[in-house]
Order: C-alpha cells, then structure tokens, then sequence
C-alpha cells in the first residue's frame, strides 16, 4: 500500500481545494493511494523519514522536487522528482537508513503550486464563464494539476488554453456538504 505523506496531503488539501467545499481534498493520483489496508502503514521509521525528508527536498529542491509517498508493501519511500542527481544525493543522505525509490515526474511542486494560486484566483472568473470548478491541487506524483469540473473533459481545452498541458481535467457533481452537526439523539 502506498501512503501519501500527511504533510504533502495537507498541502494540497489547502493549497487546492480553496474552490473546493470544505472537506473536499482533490482527486488523488491512482498510482500514490490505496484503499486496502496494510499493516506496515505505521512503521515509525517511513513515517519519521518521510516527514524529515519533505520539507528539505520542498524548501531545497524548488525546482525539481514533486512529492513524496510511503510505500508500505515495498517498505520504502517514493521520492517524485523532476530528475535530479543533487536531490537524490541529498534524500539518500538525509534518510540513510530507509529505502528509497526515486521516479520521474513531470512537473515540480513549485510549478503546480503556482497554477493552483492561479485557479484560486480565477475561480470566479471561472465560475462566470460556465467553468464549473469542483476542486483542484498538483498530484502527488508530479504528472500535472488535478482539476475536477462539474462538465469534465469538455471543459479541458479552455482551462488548458489558460494554463498549459499541466492540467489534467474529470469530471464530478459538486461535493454535498457535511451537516455541521449531528444530533446525538434521533429528534421526534
């Protein structure tokens, strides 16, 4: 099982989701998530490296770090990275002792982050124009911006007219939202 690191998982859950109802995090990439449990999912020592690792490849990487995930069947942790010989240097020297697998990605955080910021901004404008946007934020694995449209795909050319081929456009109803609360006891 592959576990998306809660720290990269908060960033894009309030980095993307700033269209989004509260509680709607943006579609995550198949490849970085799983829905079946796996008992190695705590192992202290992934988790412990993976959220030292993150914020050094974020903060010194800019330009080339994408993401990091935990996978647990393979007892190791999955570096996103545009290819970078200093980044992988530098993750193995900051977690020697774990196990870590570095694969390709398409796009830096930096750069999704930055077209987040962009849809954030333009959301009304969106909005005016028919767009309807249900949530947004960059994959975990670095292949492009996660968008959701209430029209999906037939709203992908102008978003990428917009933004460029970064974004990767499904399409899902807007979330119905929690009740705020929950009486303890049925009322008659």
């Amino acid at each position: 099982m592959i576990r998306v690191v809660p720290a990269v998982l908060l960033a894009v859950a309030l980095g993307g989701c700033a269209g989004a109802q509260p509680g709607t995090p943006p579609p995550a990439s198949r490849s970085t998530t799983s829905a079946a449990p796996d008992m190695r999912d705590n192992d202290p020592a992934l988790q412990a490296a993976a959220q030292a690792l993150e914020p050094l490849l974020r903060s010194k990487f800019r330009g080339t770090f994408s993401g990091l995930a935990v996978d647990s069947a393979e007892g190791a942790i999955v570096v996103h990275r545009v290819p970078d010989k200093a980044l992988d240097e530098a993750a193995r020297a900051a977690a020697p002792d774990v196990r870590l697998k570095f694969v390709d990605a398409v796009y830096p955080l930096s750069q999704m982050e930055d077209v987040v910021e962009r849809l954030n901004a333009d959301a009304d404008q969106w909005k005016a124009q028919g767009v309807q946007l249900t949530t947004w934020g960059p994959a975990p694995d670095g292949s492009g911006v996660n968008v959701t449209t209430v029209a999906g795909e037939v709203d992908r050319a102008k978003l990428v007219e917009r933004y460029g081929d970064i974004i990767r456009v499904t399409r899902a109803d807007f979330p119905v939202p929690v009740p705020k609360s929950i009486p303890a006891t049925p009322t008659r």
